[in-house]
C-alpha cells in the first residue's frame, strides 16, 4: 500500500474512534449534569419544606428562597437552569395527611390549627440535553419533602406573627 493510501486510512479510522470518544464524553458530562441538577432539586425541596415550616404560612418568600433565589428575587434559579417557582407546590397537610382548605385561617379547626406537616413538591421539571444534534427534553420525576410543621412564623406563646421573620 502506497502512503497516500494509508494517510486516507487512517482519517476514517480517527473520524470513527473520535465520532465514538466524543458521544461517550458528551454523555458522561450530562449525566453528571443530570446528577448534579436531580440532587439540587432535592436540596430546593428539603430547603423549602424547611422553610415552610418555620415561616409564616403561604409567605411567597418561601419558594423564592426554595430555589437559591434571595427573598426579593424574582425569576428562575441561579442554581438550577430554568427551575421558577411555578414549579413548585406548597401545601400544608392535617394529621391524616390530607390537605388543609384554608392555612391561613388562624380562628378555625379547618386552618393554621389543624396544620400537622408541610409538603413542599417540584413537579414536572424539564431537564434539557445538551449534547449537540441530540435536542432531547426530559421531565423529570416529582421531587417532595414533607417535614412535621414548627412555628409557622408564629412565637409560641401569644399566637402572634413576629416582627422580624426568618424568612
Amino acid at each position: 500500500m502506497s502512503r497516500v493510501r494509508q494517510h486516507g486510512a487512517y482519517t476514517v479510522e480517527f473520524a470513527i474512534v473520535g465520532l465514538l470518544f466524543f458521544v461517550l464524553l458528551f454523555g458522561v458530562l450530562e449525566m453528571g449534569r443530570l446528577l448534579f441538577t436531580v440532587n439540587a432539586l432535592n436540596e430546593s425541596a428539603r430547603r423549602g419544606a424547611r422553610l415552610a415550616a418555620v415561616c409564616n404560612i403561604q409567605d411567597p418568600r418561601i419558594l423564592r428562597r426554595a430555589i437559591f433565589n434571595d427573598a426579593d428575587q424574582s425569576g428562575t434559579s441561579p442554581l438550577i437552569g430554568n427551575l421558577e417557582t411555578s414549579h413548585l407546590r406548597l401545601v400544608y397537610l392535617n394529621q391524616d395527611g390530607a390537605q388543609v382548605a384554608s392555612p391561613a385561617d388562624t380562628n378555625g379547626v379547618t386552618g393554621y390549627r389543624a396544620i400537622r406537616y408541610v409538603q413542599l413538591r417540584i413537579e414536572g421539571f424539564p431537564f434539557e440535553l445538551l449534547i449537540p444534534t441530540l435536542q432531547l427534553v426530559i421531565t423529570l420525576p416529582t421531587f417532595q419533602s414533607t417535614l412535621p410543621r414548627e412555628s409557622l412564623g408564629r412565637h409560641p406563646e401569644a399566637n402572634v406573627v413576629p416582627e422580624i421573620t426568618p424568612c
